[in-house]
């Protein structure tokens, strides 16, 4: 399993300031995410914009990477964005584990 920064810390001895400001870590992880989707929003509509109004030419093999770019940036996005809320979750579950039963001594890993 792999090892959370948040190992050398005791969940039992977590106060609400930790939990808030593990909150605030998730909303700034979606946060993130909706600045990706907007970007690669953005450069989709730009793509399809430069394919339909400027034809044939130069302009269209511009659409055609920008639409390539902004569909590949956001499943750049949405793979970190998961990959963020893994850990969040594998934390608090780990951490009701260890609050539930307070003879548990094993670290969070």
């Amino acid at each position: 399993m792999q090892k959370l920064p948040y190992t050398k810390f005791d969940p039992r001895e977590f106060i609400l300031r930790d939990w808030l400001a593990l909150d605030r870590t998730v909303l700034a992880n979606e946060r993130t995410f909706l600045a990706y989707t907007r970007t690669s929003l953005t450069l989709v509509l730009a793509g399809l914009t430069f394919i339909r109004f400027f034809g044939p030419d130069i302009w269209s093999l511009l659409g055609y990477v920008s639409l390539a770019t902004g569909t590949g940036l956001w499943i750049t996005g949405l793979k970190r964005y998961l990959h963020m809320l893994g850990h969040y979750r594998t934390l608090v579950l780990a951490e009701e584990r260890t609050l539930a039963d307070p003879a548990q001594e094993t670290p969070i890993s």
